[in-house]
């Protein structure tokens, strides 16, 4: 009987294992208001609602499951971004999503974090570390479209599954809202919530929402063709970015492709 118990026990226990061993998608999301007067070699002004964007995404992931992490303001310090990137990157697995959050200032040289700048080799640096095959960049700042002209993207991640969802074109600013988030971070917030669900099979691919955020932001009443989100990388166009578990929650509203817009210089 005791053997039989022991039987038992083992055969539930490698079943609870087997079960914890899914996948796992990490995100960090990083939003900047306020900075000091200058970062580097650039005067800064403060912004009104990048902080706001960054919250709001950690919710959107983690009612997905995602285990979340946000940086905001005076916080997210160059060195507390990236070390919190290696922490959350770095445990994940081959079959995992990791996915970099950003909404602030951008420049030619990078990504303005309080004190300095986080450029593309930084990143790339992290993400070419992580074991997660599917790796994605999503940035809400002016003029971000030009991260995806640098070399050093290409020669990391030419054949893997890196997505970068670039809020607007090389010379292009990405603009805030008398909303609560900026332009480009309403839409994909709304398209991750369903919006961008075109099939209805709860699942949200790069492709769809890409389409969903690039058709509501280039013809947004406000700023009708003043902004073009772009996406590039290499990756599975119908591989979804979130898999809605519960359908309550949503709000209704090319394998190895390069989504963008054919006109972008």
């Amino acid at each position: 009987m005791r053997r039989l118990i022991h039987k038992l026990l083992l055969i539930l226990l490698i079943a609870m294992m087997s079960q914890g061993a899914t996948a796992r998608n990490y995100v960090l999301c990083v939003g900047l208001d306020t900075y000091p007067n200058k970062v580097g070699r650039y005067r800064v002004k403060s912004l009104h609602v990048s902080a706001n964007d960054a919250k709001v995404m950690k919710k959107v992931f983690a009612a997905n499951g995602f285990s979340t992490s946000v940086l905001t303001d005076s916080a997210a310090t160059l060195d507390a971004v990236l070390r919190t990137m290696k922490y959350r990157f770095y445990t994940a697995k081959s079959d995992d999503m990791v996915v970099f959050y950003f909404s602030g200032h951008g420049t030619e040289d990078g990504l303005l974090c309080y004190d300095k700048v986080l450029d593309n080799h930084a990143i790339v640096e992290v993400l070419k570390k992580c074991k997660a095959k599917t790796k994605m960049v999503i940035v809400d700042a002016c003029y971000s479209g030009i991260m995806r002209t640098d070399s050093v993207w290409h020669k990391a991640f030419g054949n893997e599954d890196v997505i970068l969802f670039l809020s607007s074109r090389n010379q292009e600013e990405s603009f805030e809202t008398g909303y609560s988030n900026s332009l480009f971070t309403m839409y994909v917030e709304r398209g991750l919530r369903g919006g961008a669900d075109t099939n209805t099979d709860s699942k949200i691919t790069p492709k769809e929402l890409y389409e969903f955020v690039h058709k509501g932001v280039s013809n947004d009443g406000l700023f009708k063709e003043r902004q073009h989100p772009v996406m590039w990388g290499r990756f599975d166009g119908d591989r979804p970015i979130i898999i809605w578990q519960n359908k309550k929650d949503k709000k209704s509203n090319k394998t190895n492709q390069e989504i963008e817009d054919a006109t972008n210089n």
